[in-house]
């Protein structure tokens, strides 16, 4: 299926209502806090479609900015997935046991794809990707580790020796590496309010306060 058609298609699916959320985040001020999805629930569509903003219980809108690692975890039901511009990581086994997964739209605000993500998911034909193949390229999906092991460590004194070092190979994303990635598929048509930050001595320290 090309990105018009698939694009077109989703338009015409509303928004998962079975999907349970939770704060992304732990602060001072919960009433502001962007959500996590924490469960996608019983959809038996097939397509989970993540809003990008939702109301909190406070009755204020906010955004939907993580997917716990589980939420996804075996639900061979699903065979597409869109997930909102305000998303910046996929957390490792996020979509694991989704065999039936075939389609997912990923925004170009994701920086990273964390380890065993797509594991188990080897019906996945088509991703449709916002950003262009050089942002693509750029994304930091875990499929190796650099391991290094070193000789006897004395505390307060340099590394004395490496007896060895070795890239490993990391499994659970190789059905990113043999499905179809189409560039430039912008399947948002929702507007891009700043998304959640919070900044120390003009730094931001988000990452720090993060519970999922």
């Amino acid at each position: 299926m090309n990105f018009i058609e698939y694009k077109e298609m989703m338009k015409a699916v509303p928004f998962t209502e079975t999907l349970t959320y939770a704060p992304a985040l732990y602060w001072l001020h919960p009433e502001i806090l962007p959500m996590g999805v924490v469960s996608i629930g019983d959809e038996s569509s097939g397509i989970v479609k993540i809003p990008p903003y939702v109301d909190n219980r406070y009755g204020r809108r906010v955004p939907v900015v993580a997917v716990r690692r589980d939420a996804f975890t075996g639900h061979t039901e699903v065979t597409d997935i869109v997930l909102p511009p305000t998303l910046k990581t996929i957390p490792a086994g996020a979509f694991e046991g989704c065999s039936e997964l075939r389609r997912i739209t990923i925004p170009k605000a994701v920086n990273a794809i964390g380890e065993g993500t797509f594991a188990g998911c080897d019906k996945l034909e088509d991703v449709y990707y916002e950003g262009t193949m050089e942002e693509w390229n750029r994304i930091d999906i875990l499929h190796r580790k650099h391991e290094i092991e070193f000789g006897p460590l004395i505390p307060g004194t340099p590394v004395q020796e490496i007896r060895a070092e070795r890239m490993r190979h990391v499994p659970g994303n190789e059905a990113l590496f043999a499905c179809n990635i189409h560039f430039r598929c912008n399947c948002s048509d929702w507007d891009r309010n700043p998304v959640f930050r919070i900044s120390a001595a003009g730094k931001d320290v988000t990452n720090f306060f993060r519970t999922m």
